[in-house]
């Protein structure tokens, strides 16, 4: 019984990530009590508020964020890789990593595709960056 409820509890989790654009995921431990980190990325090739989206997202879940200036002051770097179009996020990866240990705390990557392309036309770009928070720091 144990392992039937395990394997739908498992089939449940992969769905609801496959569904959300979430392909790859590595949470960040709820052990972190993590408050503040700093941004690392290109934003090129990013949507134009998305640097926004994703402080609002952060601060939502009580983390504040500032785009990395120097080594030194940061514990915690949030790296990110994302593409899109001006409006929104095609694809994206971030990983959350401890400075002094360069150990990665959790990572994901998202692409938009399926039932996800719908969603985010009622969503747009901050309801993306939600949902990826939201995934990363459970």
């Amino acid at each position: 019984m144990k392992k039937l409820l395990l394997s739908m509890s498992l089939a449940a989790f992969a769905l609801t990530a496959c569904s959300s654009g979430v392909v790859d995921l590595k949470p960040v431990s709820a052990t972190q009590n993590i408050k503040h980190i700093c941004l690392k990325g290109s934003i090129k090739a990013a949507p134009d508020n998305f640097i926004d989206a994703l402080t609002r997202s952060l601060k939502n879940k009580n983390i504040s964020a500032e785009l990395m200036r120097n080594k030194a002051d940061c514990d915690h770097v949030l790296f990110f890789n994302v593409r899109g179009n001006n409006h929104i996020i095609g694809r994206a990866k971030f990983e959350l990593k401890e400075m002094g240990t360069k150990q990665s705390l959790g990572s994901l990557s998202y692409k938009r595709r399926g039932d996800e392309k719908e969603r985010v036309d009622q969503v747009g770009l901050q309801g993306q960056t939600d949902l990826m928070i939201n995934q990363l720091f459970r």
